[in-house]
């Protein structure tokens, strides 16, 4: 009976709130990046809301923006549209549909992180996300860090 009681003391000190957190799959926290060159300083998350459902298309500067996402089965793309966007991928579709016929494309789609990184490096206005141990800090920097949260 002692043995239990500290077992489970034990328990609800390592585990939060005493649930188990081992099946919970976590929450990743988001790098947002431009690449090193980049003229483009702070980003808020209302404007990337705006910039990735493409109602933003230009910058301040007057530059078109490029938003660059990763694929729509990617886990950071899911936790990034929840977050940024409200949605899951898969629920855009039909805005992107209608979107499309009035003649303005998606964010562009690059399949890893390594690729968002060595693209935001050559193109100034394009603005993307990865991990944060992920940024590659010879080609990227970050903007924002959108910490881990749950859905």
């Amino acid at each position: 009976m002692r043995v239990q009681r500290a077992v489970a003391a034990l328990l609800l000190c390592i585990l939060p709130n005493g649930q188990a957190s081992a099946s919970e799959p976590s929450k990743p926290a988001i790098a947002v990046v431009v690449g090193v060159e980049s003229p483009i300083r702070q980003v808020t998350v209302d404007t990337l809301r705006e910039l990735y459902l493409r109602r933003q298309r230009l910058w301040a500067t007057g530059e078109r923006a490029i938003p660059v996402n990763l694929p729509a089965d990617d886990p950071l793309r899911t936790a990034f549209s929840k977050r940024v966007l409200g949605r899951l991928p898969g629920d855009l579709e039909g805005y992107w549909l209608r979107l499309y016929r009035e003649g303005v494309q998606p964010p562009l789609v690059l399949n890893t992180s390594q690729a968002v990184c060595a693209y935001v490096a050559v193109e100034s206005a394009a603005i993307g996300y990865v991990h944060p141990d992920e940024v590659d800090a010879k080609s990227c920097r970050v903007l924002l860090v959108l910490s881990p949260q749950a859905d």
